[in-house]
């Protein structure tokens, strides 16, 4: 049996592991003694459990086996009433009855409330005690489990309180160990750390200084305190430092970190990474600043060589792009009132890499460099690109003094340079850019001269250009036709209409000329003088070349089903884009026949440009249409490089004499010169066998003048401007009626 001051409280055991153990008790205990609760004790065991503030029905068989060890002590031979205060301390420990400590010496019916009463009154018949000897015992075992139970109470609880006491005497003398060991350890710290570390007043001024500070700004002893925190941080630097010191003072935030330049007695700056904290004394009122330094200027060494070699061309020690966009944003940014900008180019630079080597071409754009540089004077000269370069003019008089900058660039890179051993001259193209800070912006200007330099080299190179903001309009303008010219024919936006070819000697109606018109979506109709050469350059003119000839051939084909032989034929413009594409002729014969129109009342113009050089692909496309019965016309005769031979070898049928010879002849003294070209030209085609279309017919005297010269057919404002297709079959039977 185990004494009551001897047992564990319910602290030391967890709750679980002690029902399990009580749990185990049972059976074995039952097992030892030959009992089992029997249903009188076991009802006995629930009516306890409910009796208890910490205990349930669950619990009954851990209180059934302290009954079952209840009745084996008072049946024991000799009574020993001690014996029951084991079951009191384990009562205790079972945590069942809660913390009654504070009743120790009083009633045992106090001490447990309840369960005295009830184990005086039905523990006899569930106990099985029936003699009056067996009734004396539980009185005296009854006494002796409240004792029990209160004294294993006041054991846990002195024992909690020597625990405490002993734990407090032992954070004593941890605290006073560790506050020596720690004042030890920061002052260490302090004098001997790495890092350097300040004290100052919330006023603003460094009351000490740790050697390593001391040492970080190049100090040999430390200084006279205190001083003023603005003797100690440069001065760039104190507005920005200043800020932040009031800040912490004001409390909020309590630490503020900032990167800024400290000054010692030899001049030298520093670059230090100040955190700073604001202490507080015991009233929670702020007393002063501590401010831990690291220096960083290894740091801010490495970063500022990270920037120059990030910003400087490697080849030619220029700034490089990224400066040159930061100095015009920093020229209209400040007090500068006008900019300008000169952006070169060196023209076909990549053929010197292709035939002296990139070796060369490096030392050339060196030399260049120290050319430019030279030119420029006072002005900042940068590398934008591989071959490109910019000056930046600043407050300049305007565009004729940046005029004049460009003119002595131009003049530095005329003579050639010796580079490898050889002589290479280059020339370059030169945009120019200037207007007002207030009009103007950064972005704006660098494109107006990008725009410019484009221009300079579509001149031929070797030149300047100075940028115009109508003729930029005007091309911002074609570049959006262009956009929209793309989808223009799948958007059905085009129309056809079409002009009379005059037999001139009885004014006859011989055939009409297709000339398409664009009805664009904002801005109206659009003559073709407003597209054609856009839908050449970007490609669109064969989708809409193809869809010309479609259409004019299904107009065609509808005049010749209602006239018959008398119907005119259509002349279509092919584009020299066009004619050379592989399957044009295929296409042409393939559209012949599913409208049925005759191959003869279809005319085909072509230019000189696009049969220019014979060549083959072109030549073949001719000679094929020829034979296929389609007429062929060379248009706007006069203008190019035609020689006689050339013409002779061209399988066409007619010519077109431009309009700019004929314009000479609308004048009642016709233009000599003008005169006699027409009339050699016409000679020369009829002895060719050609027929002549005279166009730009504007008066009756031209028209008069062609028919004496022996022009066959005339075009112009003068027989009928160009109409819709349903007018052609009338217009054509008024002529030959």
């Amino acid at each position: 049996m185990v004494a009551a001051g001897n047992l564990p409280g319910p602290d030391d055991l967890p709750s679980g592991l002690l029902r399990t153990a009580a749990a185990g008790a049972v059976g074995g205990l039952g097992g030892i003694l030959g009992h089992q609760p029997g249903p009188e004790l076991r009802s006995l065991a629930e009516r306890w459990a409910e009796l208890l503030p910490n205990a349930g029905i669950e619990d009954a068989g851990v209180l059934a086996a302290l009954l079952l060890r209840l009745g084996s002590a008072l049946r024991a031979e000799p009574f020993w009433p001690l014996a029951v205060r084991g079951i009191g301390a384990d009562l205790a420990a079972s945590g069942f009855c809660g913390d009654r400590a504070g009743l120790v010496g009083a009633a045992p019916e106090d001490v447990l409330p309840g369960t005295v009463r009830l184990l005086r009154e039905a523990g006899p018949g569930a106990l099985g005690l029936t003699s009056p000897v067996d009734r004396q015992r539980l009185s005296l075992a009854l006494d002796e489990l409240a004792a029990g139970f209160a004294g294993a109470l006041r054991f846990r609880a002195h024992q909690a309180q020597e625990d405490l006491m002993r734990a407090t005497l032992r954070a004593r003398r941890d605290v006073e160990k560790a506050l020596a060991e720690s004042e030890a350890h920061y002052r260490t710290i302090y004098t001997q750390g790495p890092v350097g570390i300040a004290i100052a007043t919330l006023e603003g001024e460094v009351v000490d200084l740790n050697p390593a500070a001391c040492r970080m700004m190049g100090m040999l002893e430390r200084p006279v305190l205190p001083r003023p925190v603005a003797d100690f941080v440069h001065p760039d630097d104190y507005e920005a430092f200043d800020a932040a010191y009031r800040r912490l003072v004001s409390g909020t935030p309590g630490t503020v970190s900032i990167d800024v330049r400290f000054a010692g007695p030899t001049g030298m700056y520093v670059w230090g990474h100040v955190t700073g904290s604001l202490i507080r004394d015991d009233t929670g009122r702020p007393s002063h600043l501590i401010g831990v330094i690291e220096d960083v200027s290894e740091r801010y060494r490495l970063r500022t060589r990270l920037v120059e070699a990030s910003s400087r061309d490697r080849l030619t020690r220029l700034p490089n792009r990224d400066i040159t966009e930061e100095a015009v944003r920093q020229a209209f940014a400040g007090s500068a009132t006008r900019v300008g900008l000169c952006a070169i180019d060196v023209d076909d630079f990549r053929r010197v890499n292709e035939i002296h080597g990139h070796a060369a071409g490096d030392e050339l754009l060196a030399a260049l460099a120290d050319r430019l540089r030279t030119a420029a004077g006072p002005h900042l000269v940068t590398r934008t690109g591989g071959d490109e370069f910019a000056v930046l003019i600043t407050d300049p008089e305007g565009v004729a003094e940046v005029c004049a900058v460009a003119d002595r660039l131009l003049e530095a890179l005329a003579a050639p340079f010796h580079v490898a051993g050889r002589w290479i001259g280059v020339t370059a193209s030169i945009g120019i850019a200037e207007g007002g800070t207030a009009a103007e912006c950064p972005s704006e200007l660098e494109r107006a001269a990008g725009v410019a330099l484009s221009w300079a080299k579509a001149q031929g190179g070797g030149t300047r250009a100075v940028f115009d903001p109508e003729r930029d309009a005007g091309e911002a303008a074609r570049f959006a036709l262009l956009a929209g010219l793309r989808g223009a024919v799948e958007r059905d936006q085009f129309r056809l209409a079409y002009q009379p070819l005059v037999r001139l000697s009885d004014r006859s109606v011989r055939g009409v000329e297709a000339l398409v018109r664009w009805e664009h979506p904002e801005h109206g109709l659009l003559g073709p003088g407003r597209f054609i050469e856009l839908a050449e350059r970007s490609g669109a003119i064969v989708p809409l070349g193809r869809w010309v000839l479609g259409e004019a051939c299904r107009e065609a084909a509808s005049w010749q089903e209602e006239l018959g032989i008398d119907a005119p034929y259509v002349s279509v413009n092919v584009s020299p884009v066009q004619l050379p594409e592989q399957g044009f002729v295929e296409d042409v014969v393939s559209l012949l026949a599913e409208t049925g129109l005759a191959p003869d009342r279809l005319q085909l113009e072509i230019t000189e440009q696009a049969v220019l050089g014979d060549e083959p692909a072109s030549m073949d496309a001719l000679s094929a249409l020829r034979a296929a019965g389609v007429r062929l016309a060379l248009d706007d005769f006069g203008t190019g490089y035609s020689s006689l031979a050339w013409l002779r070898r061209l399988p066409v049928h007619a010519l077109k004499i431009d309009g700019s010879f004929i314009d000479g002849l609308r004048h009642e003294r016709p233009d000599p010169v003008d005169e006699s070209i027409v009339g050699s030209l016409v000679t020369m085609a009829h002895a060719l066998g050609l027929e002549v279309t005279a166009e730009w017919v504007e008066t009756d005297l031209q028209a008069e003048r062609l028919r004496r010269l022996g022009c066959d057919l005339g075009q112009g404002r003068w027989f009928g401007d160009a109409g819709p297709a349903g007018w052609v079959p009338g217009l054509r039977r008024r002529t030959i009626e």
